[in-house]
């Protein structure tokens, strides 16, 4: 019985070490900005007819192409709240910094 007591109490010491170390990392995250947008502006979005064409959001510093933009906002000229993060991994044949959306809204021009 010793035996398998001693092998419950190390399954126990090491769920506990696992959930600690899983609290440590979220919080390191949580507080190094990870889950925070990198890029977040108002601008217009624009549409280029390249290649069939693409959907861009032109900001005054910056021309950025957003993969996910929603259909309801591919609106030529339409002004825009956005966040997001920059995708370095992805290219593409639209112009600008290629872009994943985690927010956008219509603002009043």
């Amino acid at each position: 019985m010793q035996t398998r007591d001693r092998v419950d109490g190390l399954s126990r010491t090491r769920r506990g070490a696992l959930l600690v170390a899983a609290i440590l990392l979220a919080v390191t995250v949580a507080s190094c900005g990870l889950l925070e947008p990198e890029i977040t502006g108002t601008g217009t979005i624009v549409f280029l007819d390249i290649e069939g064409g693409c959907w861009v959001i032109d900001t005054v510093d910056e021309r950025y192409a957003p993969f996910n933009l929603p259909l309801n906002k591919e609106v030529d000229g339409l002004e825009v709240y956005f966040e997001g993060t920059p995708r370095p991994d992805l290219t593409g044949f639209c112009p600008g910094v290629i872009m994943a959306l985690t927010y956008i809204e219509e603002v009043d021009a």
